[in-house]
């Protein structure tokens, strides 16, 4: 499913049903950028003239296949990539935890729905908890989508570390062993014959 951002706000990503990056799909993000500022979830001030083609494509390297980050795109591209992904997942999880309370709010109100007696105003509230619950659900599903993706990305990082650290490690020995076999010749010369 292809996502975008916007340039204002990286933080903003917006999944939309289909394959390829199109001009259909690109339109739909922007009705899902649109109900998100109309509901008050957003709140971002774009230039006039904002429109499908000032949509950034995020690049999904799900559909790379199973090749690690690393192997894929070079270590250092591989872990500035990981980076990206999992800012993109904490991004994600920190709209789930916001939506949460407005949703559960909005769930419970669902109830009066079936009740015998309902006024216009308490409709009307819960048709706004219903936007707030298709906004968390939305969400929480492309929370769950990308768990998998945040996990490569962190197993890429760790294996950075771990390669940092043991290439630390080569250096040190190596220096200790140059030190160590200095020492030992310069003993060697200052022994009288």
């Amino acid at each position: 499913m292809p996502q975008y951002t916007l340039a204002e706000d990286p933080t903003v990503i917006l999944t939309v049903a289909g394959k390829n990056d199109t001009k259909k799909n690109r339109e739909a993000a922007i009705e899902q950028l649109l109900e998100l500022m109309d509901s008050g979830e957003l709140d971002i001030d774009l230039k006039d003239g904002f429109g499908p083609d000032q949509l950034i494509l995020i690049k999904d390297t799900k559909a790379e296949g199973n090749v690690s980050l690393k192997e894929n795109t070079g270590e250092d591209s591989g872990v500035v990539q990981a980076v990206q992904v999992l800012t993109q997942f904490a991004t994600l999880r920190q709209r789930v935890e916001e939506l949460r309370p407005a949703a559960q709010e909005a769930r419970s109100q669902i109830d009066l729905l079936f009740a015998g007696e309902v006024t216009v105003e308490q409709i009307q509230q819960i048709k706004e908890g219903l936007k707030a619950l298709k906004n968390f659900a939305q969400v929480n599903i492309q929370f769950r989508e990308s768990i998998a993706e945040a996990e490569a990305a962190r197993k890429t990082l760790d294996e950075a570390l771990t390669t940092a650290a043991l290439e630390n490690a080569a250096l040190e020995k190596a220096a200790i062993e140059k030190a160590t076999e200095k020492a030992t010749t310069t003993e060697k010369l200052d022994l009288p014959t």
